[in-house]
């Protein structure tokens, strides 16, 4: 097989330093010395690692790549405006380490303590953002039909997990407060926007969120094409992401005043679909859009870098 650019950047061992250092050079620019955001560049960097973690530990792509670390660093980039935001940050980091826990049950019912901490993770996240509560009937279709670990035993797990984190709260909300703070919590899951107000959205947020359906797209449609070369719990580990993908942009056009939370969903789940697309192929065509990819994502935070500047 032909290597071209595409894939002697995909294999590279400097390709993730080398982006790590983007990375940063992107947070510096952003703002993140003047705005102090400590705490959002820390939870940005242990998704980060998580990713990369999600990768080796379930071998996401059959050859040496660390593209799905990559692309998660460099479309995070694209979104450098909602640097800010720490309960979007917290809620990202818990939602890729309950991907992380949840994954280690696949075939096996009898993971009831793996199921219970992967819930307890999404708790937290849906702590820092209640609309994150409705993906949790998706998440126990996942593990009926894609890990193979539904059973009474643990979705009762996945039940008492996803309370554990509420019961600390209410004792401290109690404590501080009064008992009515988490009742306001979970008020807002009946609150919905006018459908597909786009109004509210800047040019660049829409050109984003549609650079991540194409990117989605172009990935899921390689792997159902591809998939008979990856194992069967990769396939169904990468049926994951693209069922979440879809959803969560379906979503994102429905609701877009959600968008600060949803990009970043669209963001972890596009990830690996786009990463594996580039990663396992090889041709003239893909090549070019390699390189189409790279311009738009730098040329795109480049554009939101100018656009924070403008605010300061």
């Amino acid at each position: 097989m032909h290597k071209y650019l595409q894939n002697r950047i995909s294999g590279s061992r400097l390709t993730l330093p080398i982006t790590t250092i983007y990375t940063l050079v992107v947070w510096l620019m952003a703002g993140v010395i003047q705005e102090q955001w400590w705490m959002q560049l820390g939870c940005f960097s242990i998704t980060a690692y998580l990713m990369m973690l999600l990768n080796n530990e379930y071998s996401l792509i059959r050859v040496y790549s660390r593209f799905i670390s990559v692309f998660f660093l460099a479309l995070s980039c694209c979104n450098c405006q909602l640097f800010a935001s720490i309960p979007e940050a917290i809620s990202s980091l818990f939602f890729v380490l309950t991907y992380f826990i949840l994954f280690n049950s696949y075939q096996d019912k009898a993971k009831t303590g793996i199921i219970l901490y992967a819930f307890a993770a999404y708790g937290i996240a849906s702590l820092s953002n209640v609309h994150l509560l409705y993906y949790v009937p998706l998440f126990w279709l996942f593990m009926k039909y894609n890990l193979l670990a539904f059973s009474w035993r643990t979705w009762l797990a996945s039940v008492l997990g996803l309370l554990l984190p509420y019961w600390f709260a209410e004792c401290w909300y109690i404590y501080r407060e009064g008992p009515w703070v988490l009742y306001n919590h979970f008020q807002p899951l009946a609150e919905f926007a006018p459908i597909a107000d786009y109004t509210i959205l800047s040019a660049g947020q829409i050109f984003f969120y549609l650079l991540l359906i194409t990117l989605g797209i172009m990935g899921a449609v390689h792997f159902l094409h591809k998939s008979y070369l990856d194992s069967i719990r990769v396939r169904l580990l990468y049926s994951i992401f693209i069922w979440t993908d879809l959803i969560t942009a379906v979503f994102l056009a429905l609701q877009p005043q959600h968008y600060d939370l949803l990009i970043r969903l669209m963001i972890i789940n596009t990830s690996p679909l786009v990463a594996h697309f580039l990663a396992l192929t090889s041709t003239k065509i893909t090549n070019v859009v390699f390189h189409i990819i790279v311009i738009t994502i730098v040329t795109l935070t480049i554009y939101h870098l100018w656009t924070i500047s403008l605010s300061f």
